[in-house]
């Protein structure tokens, strides 16, 4: 004859299996997942280095320099001159060498002759 505490340790057994068995379907769900993810981002990776070969194919200068010619009646293209970005007048003045007196005032360590300034003593808070 089975005992009650023999039928709780059963079903304490049963409830531990179950949940052992749910936990380890939903890691395995889970893994899936990460699994299919890491396939998609592989997959675009794939597509960001196809792009940038087309693109650095695309943007080749001696094909560039064919399609300038090629196009060069219908969009009417010519070299830029630097007089179409600015004029001499427009650019601003220089600004002149600074005079002493405008100058900053003397940092801790600069002396007028040369030599440098040695603070001594104890500073506290």
């Amino acid at each position: 004859m089975l005992r009650p505490l023999d039928l709780i340790l059963i079903l304490v057994m049963v409830a531990t299996a179950t949940v052992t068995y749910t936990i380890k379907y939903s890691v395995e769900a889970t893994y899936d997942e990460v699994r299919a993810l890491d396939d998609q981002i592989a997959l675009e990776q794939n597509n960001i280095d196809l792009l940038k070969a087309d693109e650095a194919l695309l943007t080749q200068p001696a094909r560039m320099a064919r399609l300038a010619e090629f196009f060069a009646a219908e969009l009417d293209l010519h070299p830029a001159e630097p007089e179409q970005i600015a004029t001499l007048d427009q650019l601003p003045p220089i600004k002149a060498e600074p005079v002493e007196e405008d100058l900053p005032p003397l940092m801790a360590g600069d002396a007028p002759d040369g030599t440098d300034i040695v603070i001594t003593g104890s500073v506290t808070p």
